[in-house]
């Protein structure tokens, strides 16, 4: 099954598939091991991917679904193919043309800042790499665009929201 997870900005491919008793999922053609389990009577569950376990809540919210765990707490909508597809259709030739603020969906530790200020990138070029709950995440530009200014560094902490990066 193919589905598509949005976290902020970001958008992940994501494809289930069951065998032999476990999953392997693949997000954005990295395969991973995963057993998920629900935990009864709560809405907690355990992860266990790629040998590494997480305990997450989850909870549904204004058609998004909102995890929560350890090292924070973050929303994402999922979509099917299909409903991804046909709002990808609605969406063509609606992006906007000014500067584009970059915000952090989660809170986190900026591992690494992979872009400099005055840089052309091209869309999908990663920008940064932010931790959050113990995964790498790739912030990348959304569309073609200069970096006008990087508001983190290498090992600060950012919470929900903070901003940080403009392209234009």
């Amino acid at each position: 099954m193919r589905y598509f997870a949005r976290i902020g900005e970001r958008t992940y491919e994501c494809v289930i598939e069951p065998a032999n008793g476990a999953l392997h999922v693949t997000v954005d053609g990295r395969r991973h091991r995963a057993d998920l389990r629900h935990i009864p009577a709560s809405h907690t569950y355990s992860l266990l991917l790629d040998g590494r376990s997480y305990e997450f809540a989850l909870r549904e919210e204004e058609g998004e679904t909102e995890l929560s765990g350890g090292a924070g707490g973050f929303r994402v909508l999922v979509e099917d193919a299909r409903t991804h597809a046909a709002r990808q259709a609605t969406l063509k030739g609606r992006e906007s043309a000014g500067p584009r603020m970059l915000r952090a969906a989660m809170p986190g530790i900026v591992r690494e800042v992979l872009a400099a200020e005055g840089a052309a990138v091209e869309k999908g070029e990663a920008l940064l790499i932010l931790e959050a709950m113990k995964m790498q995440n790739e912030i990348r530009a959304d569309r073609g665009a200069v970096v006008r200014a990087l508001h983190v560094a290498a090992g600060d902490t950012v919470e929900k929201g903070q901003l940080l990066a403009e392209l234009e």
